[in-house]
């Protein structure tokens, strides 16, 4: 990961820990990802589901070449992912 995505990441987390509220996960990864975007890093926006007995949950997180940026425990492999990307980032205007 390169420098600039790791430093982001970790003002992400830190933002998400001290903030005032219960950010959920989905908060996170989209702060996460428009960040990185506005830096022109290419990430994908993931969200997945399982059904944990008769309860469905959703996780989403931030994937960069494959590697889950905001996951150091691998939750996100617990739960399928959407095959499709959900969003994109419009360019830049110039």
């Amino acid at each position: 990961m390169s420098t600039s995505a790791n430093l982001t990441v970790r003002m992400v987390r830190a933002a998400v820990r001290t903030s005032i509220g219960h950010p959920t996960c989905l908060d996170e990864s989209l702060a996460l990802w428009w960040l990185l975007g506005r830096q022109g890093i290419r990430s994908e926006l993931k969200v997945g589901v399982r059904k944990e007995g008769e309860k469905f949950e959703a996780h989403a997180w931030v994937e960069r070449d494959g590697t889950a940026l905001n996951e150091p425990e691998a939750r996100h492999q617990h739960y399928a992912a959407f095959d499709a990307a959900l969003a994109s980032l419009p360019p830049e205007p110039r």
